[in-house]
C-alpha cells in the first residue's frame, strides 16, 4: 500500500548526526574498555595508546594526611564506595601509608596509588575507569585527611550516529540509539559541526561543558552543557569547540569542533 500520509514537522535531527556536509574530519578509533559509547558524547582520548577512546572520568584523587599517623592509629579507606581491610600503623609513618597505597593499588580499576612518604598518597584509576576515596582514621593522636580529585580527560571529538548500527544493549533502552561497544571502532568527529542533546539550557555565547561526573539528573558521561553543575562538568577551549545554536534542555543544539 502507497503512503498516504507525511508528516512536515519532522525532528531537525538526531544526537550525533552531522549538522551540515561542509567540511568535517571523522577518524575511527577503537573503544576498547568502555561498556557502551552512545552518539551525541564526548569521547576522551585513552592516554598512552594510539586511536583509542573512552568516555570521560574522575580518575584521579590525591589525598593528604593533616598530621603524622603514629602508634594505635588505623585508618580505613573507602574507595569507589567499598570500605576496605584497615591498616593498622606499623613501625613509621612512612611504612604505613606505603602499605596503605599498597593496599589501594591492588583492587580492581586502580592502576596505581603511591605514597610520597610523607603526607600524601595519590590514586590513578585504569583508563574508562573513575575513582573517589575517602579515609578515616581512628585511635591513637587525631588526624584527619583531605581529597582533592582531578583527572587526565584529552577531548578527542564527538561520537557519530550511523543508521546501519544494530541497538544492543543501549543504556538508554530499546529506543535509545545504538551503541558502540569495546572493540568497536568509533566514528568520531573532531572537525565540523554535528547535533548533541543538551543537559541545560545553552545558547550560541555560552561556554561548554563536558559531564565527568555521573549524577542523578544526568547518569550519562560524555555529555554537554553550558555550566560545570557544581564541578561534575569541566570547561572546554573555546578554540576547540563552541555552540553554534543554542537549545533548551534536553533538545539539540549544534556544537562545532575544531580540534588542531
Amino acid at each position: 500500500m502507497p503512503q498516504l500520509q507525511y508528516n512536515f514537522l519532522m525532528t531537525i535531527g538526531i544526537a550525533g548526526e552531522l549538522y551540515d556536509i561542509g567540511f568535517n574530519n571523522v577518524l575511527s578509533p577503537v573503544s576498547p574498555i568502555e561498556p557502551a559509547i552512545i552518539p551525541g558524547l564526548g569521547v576522551a582520548k585513552i592516554i598512552g595508546q594510539d586511536m583509542q577512546v573512552r568516555l570521560p572520568h574522575q580518575d584521579i584523587a590525591s589525598v593528604t594526611l593533616s598530621a603524622p599517623l603514629s602508634a594505635s592509629n588505623s585508618t580505613v579507606v573507602t574507595l569507589n564506595g567499598i570500605a576496605l581491610t584497615p591498616v593498622v600503623y606499623a613501625t613509621s609513618n612512612a611504612a604505613t601509608l606505603t602499605a596503605i597505597a599498597a593496599l589501594i593499588a591492588a583492587q580492581d580499576g586502580i592502576a596505581s596509588a603511591t605514597s610520597n612518604g610523607t603526607d600524601t598518597i595519590t590514586i590513578n584509576a585504569t583508563q574508562g575507569f573513575a575513582v573517589t576515596a575517602t579515609f578515616v582514621t581512628s585511635g591513637g593522636s587525631a588526624v584527619t585527611w583531605t581529597t582533592v580529585y582531578s583527572n587526565d580527560n584529552v577531548f578527542y571529538g564527538v561520537s557519530i550516529f550511523i543508521q546501519n548500527k544494530m541497538n544492543l544493549g543501549s543504556p538508554l533502552g530499546s529506543a535509545g540509539p545504538a551503541p558502540y561497544i569495546p572493540g568497536d571502532a568509533v566514528p568520531v568527529l573532531t572537525r565540523g559541526r554535528i547535533y548533541v542533546r543538551v543537559e541545560n539550557n545553552v545558547t550560541s555565547d555560552s561556554p561548554v561543558y563536558w559531564r565527568m561526573i555521573p549524577t542523578l539528573a544526568n547518569p550519562l558521561v560524555g555529555g554537554f552543557r553550558s555550566d560545570s553543575d557544581t564541578g561534575n562538568a569541566i570547561l572546554l577551549s573555546n578554540n576547540i569547540v563552541r555552540w553554534i545554536t543554542g537549545a533548551t534542555a534536553g533538545n539539540l543544539a549544534v556544537l562545532e569542533i575544531n580540534q588542531p
